[in-house]
């Protein structure tokens, strides 16, 4: 309905309007009637016809605040007889100035009364300002009253009506519109004011607005024809006064009529309802009869205990359950209180509030109540209040249930604990929309993200695009058994990625299906495993190629690697054929499998040994090895087995015995050379000492011929001496060179 009068304020507004404009273009007299609005009234008819019709808050409020001014600064001019210019803003109007019009343009001083009412009691309402508003919805009605008295005066033609001052007079199509705007405004609380006496569905509100309407009606009508009836001298005035004054009367007399019809209808109608409420009571009386029979029937065989309270809570019946679960017998229980029941440290924790309980209200709650035994059991009481203040209660025996929630709730805290604590990354993700519904902190730090980050994201962010389908393909499928999905590459937060090892198993979790995995991160040992393998071909390639032979044994002396210079040492000296891998002590002879059983226990207690050993060949040759053998821990220094180095030292041997031989010679050669020294140092002093004897008788007699024959010929003893000598050594060296030559051979 407001809206449908803004339509219309807003058309006739616009329709003055342009009235005035075809005025001034000299078209009066197309539309004659509307120029009697001003041209500021209907301006404001206009924005208060947008205002209702937009509703926005913000508009609203400012259309009515404009509305508003524009009557306020109109009333002012009005009390103080000064002029703003605003009454011709817009058009201009060129009636003559007189008396009676000093100030032409300027809306009649009741209808700016009516505007300022108006706006500002369409603005108080919209402020939504508790108690005041009634104030304000009375400036719409006294809007109200000033247009129907407008409206009434225009009908009865009493000027003073519709004309507050000398000067002006209201429109009759602007106290129209004023009326309708006022009517729908004040509809828009129709809790506030005089509206509620014509709202709502009630025996008095439909009376005032039967009686209102049909009254207006009356006044409108009959006082209209009065008034034509004398305009037009159709009737005498004491005539039309006489008729008026019985055309009210018997419209009283029908409205009269009309309302004792319409109430003695609504008293029949109470009456009929009265009837059948009082059948409708027997019939309950009865039915209530059978279901008290019915009721005591379920009371006593209730599995759950029933008792009923007075409003000091003292028992007034009981049931058998209700003697089982408290332990006391009905007529021990008809004695005493519900307190009874109750120690005070109980009342303390949990206070009784079955007082509180209003009528027809139920209240659900738990409580302890000490047995006649003593013991504490855990009930569920459903409390409910009659009107004659009674206390019904249901109790049950939830002991049984609270020791389950109890281990529940710790199993709960158990596997809250064991999943948050879990150093392997955890993950409960929704098999419908494969969003992750809880992860640990195990999870958060191996991805990159803050643990409320993970949760409610799509499990396929952590996964490549080209991963996607496959993804969706596994969830697909229900795995009931914990399935081993093998490495799968995932994204950190920051896009890096990583390889893990994912176990998933789909389980019930909250009323839906979940898959439940660990996401255990293998890139590191990948990387290991890759380096280990690099470095195991690396290894692989340096034994193999190495001159030394190497066997790897167990604790129980199983062979369990070796290279291809160990398989070639087992092949020649232990006819090793290299099918199946053997203790290497059944490849051995009685004598060395003692010795090498020394030799192990040694390195079995942490020491590294080391010998030579010569195997004879069938050509009578010997083969020399040098082994060496050194115990395998582990970090605890426990011993797991041994390494087996054997290296091939027969050249070495034969050359160390070569030299041996080589020595020996020399030392030979050197005491035959010492002994013939002596032997030549003997033979050489002699003519040295003659000599020397000779010598000091030369210088003595130098001419002495004897004693020179004598030098002489000891010079030739002694020169054939060397001879012999040089000749001798000669010899002994090419005897010695054979003999060396021999045992080279």
């Amino acid at each position: 309905m407001v809206r449908q009068i803004g339509f219309i304020s807003l058309f006739s507004g616009i329709v003055v309007l342009v009235g005035w404009i075809l005025q001034i273009k000299g078209l009066e007299s197309i539309i004659p009637g509307f120029v009697t609005m001003k041209p500021n009234a209907a301006i404001c008819f206009a924005l208060l016809g947008v205002a209702m019709v937009i509703r926005n808050k913000v508009i609203y409020r400012f259309l009515l605040m404009l509305v508003s001014l524009i009557g306020l600064v109109t009333l002012l001019e009005y009390q103080f007889h000064f002029d703003l210019g605003i009454d011709q803003f817009i058009v201009k109007d060129y009636k003559l100035v007189t008396n009676r019009f000093p100030f032409p343009g300027r809306m009649a001083y009741n209808t700016t009364i009516s505007f300022v009412l108006l706006g500002l009691g369409l603005l108080g309402l919209s402020a939504k300002l508790g108690r005041c508003q009634v104030v304000f919805q009375y400036f719409l009605h006294l809007v109200t009253v000033i247009s129907g008295i407008a409206i009434i005066g225009y009908i009865y033609g009493v000027s003073m009506f519709y004309n507050f001052s000398y000067v002006s007079s209201m429109a009759i199509h602007a106290a129209i519109l004023l009326l309708l705007l006022s009517i729908a405004a004040a509809r828009l609380n129709p809790g506030l004011g005089v509206a509620r006496l014509f709202t709502g569905s009630a025996v008095g509100n439909q009376m005032a607005r039967r009686h209102f309407t049909t009254l207006m009606l009356a006044l409108i009508v009959f006082g209209s024809l009065r008034i034509q009836s004398e305009r037009f001298h159709i009737l005498p005035p004491e005539v039309g006064i006489s008729l008026l004054a019985v055309s009210l009367l018997l419209t009283s007399l029908v409205m009269i009529w009309m309302t004792a019809n319409w109430l003695n209808k609504v008293d029949d109608q109470r009456s009929k309802a009265e009837e059948e409420i009082r059948n409708i009571n027997l019939n309950l009386e009865v039915k209530v009869g059978k279901t008290e029979e019915k009721y005591h029937s379920l009371f006593e065989q209730a599995s759950d205990a029933i008792y009923v309270l007075n409003a000091s809570g003292d028992f007034v019946d009981v049931n058998d359950s209700a003697c089982q679960l408290t332990g006391y017998s009905q007529q021990e229980l008809v004695k005493m209180n519900i307190a009874d029941l109750l120690s005070a440290k109980l009342l303390q924790n949990n206070p009784l509030v079955y007082t509180e309980v209003k009528p027809g209200k139920s209240i659900i709650a738990e409580r302890k109540i000490i047995r006649k035994d003593g013991t504490i059991v855990d009930v569920e009481v459903n409390l409910k209040r009659f009107v004659d203040e009674r206390i019904l209660v249901i109790a049950r025996d939830i002991t049984q249930r609270k020791q389950m929630e109890a281990e529940l709730k710790l199993s709960e805290q158990k596997y809250r604990l064991l999943f948050e604590s879990n150093p392997l990354p955890l993950w409960i993700v929704a098999k419908d929309d494969m969003k992750v519904i809880v992860a640990n902190h195990a999870a958060a730090k191996l991805y990159g993200y803050a643990p409320d980050e993970l949760l409610h994201m799509d499990i396929k962010q952590l996964r490549p695009v080209a991963h996607w389908e496959g993804l969706i393909a596994a969830y697909a499928i229900e795995m009931t058994v914990a399935t081993d999905f093998g490495v799968v590459e995932h994204l950190r937060k920051d896009g890096t990625s990583i390889f893990v090892d994912i176990i998933a198993q789909d389980i019930m979790f909250e009323g839906r299906f979940v898959r439940l995995s660990s996401t255990n991160d293998v890139t590191e040992k990948l990387k290991a495993e890759a380096s280990l393998k690099k470095s195991e071909a690396n290894l692989h390639t340096i034994l193999d190629n190495t001159d030394t032979a190497y066997a790897l044994l167990n604790a129980e002396l199983d062979v369990v690697e070796y290279n291809n210079k160990a398989l070639i040492f087992a092949q020649n000296e232990f006819n090793f054929e290299g099918k199946d891998a053997t203790k290497v002590l059944e490849l051995m002879s009685e004598d060395r499998r003692l010795e090498f059983m020394t030799y192990i226990k040694q390195v079995f207690e942490g020491h590294t040994i080391s010998y030579e050993v010569s195997y004879p060949q069938t050509d009578n040759s010997q083969l020399w090895y040098y082994i060496r053998m050194f115990p395998i821990s582990d970090k605890g220094q426990q011993i797991l087995g041994l390494v087996l180095a054997i290296s091939d030292i027969t050249e070495r041997k034969i050359a160390e015995q070569n030299l041996q031989t080589a020595y020996q010679s020399i030392q030979s050669h050197i005491e035959k050379i010492g002994e013939m020294g002596w032997k030549q140092s003997h033979l050489i002093r002699n003519p040295l000492a003659n000599l020397k004897g000779l010598f000091p008788m030369i210088k003595a007699d130098p001419t002495n011929g004897t004693l020179l024959g004598y030098v002489e010929t000891e010079l030739e003893r002694m020169d054939k001496i060397l001879w012999e000598m040089a000749e001798g050594s000669a010899m002994t060296e090419f005897s010695s060179a054979q003999t060396d030559n021999q045992k080279t051979e």
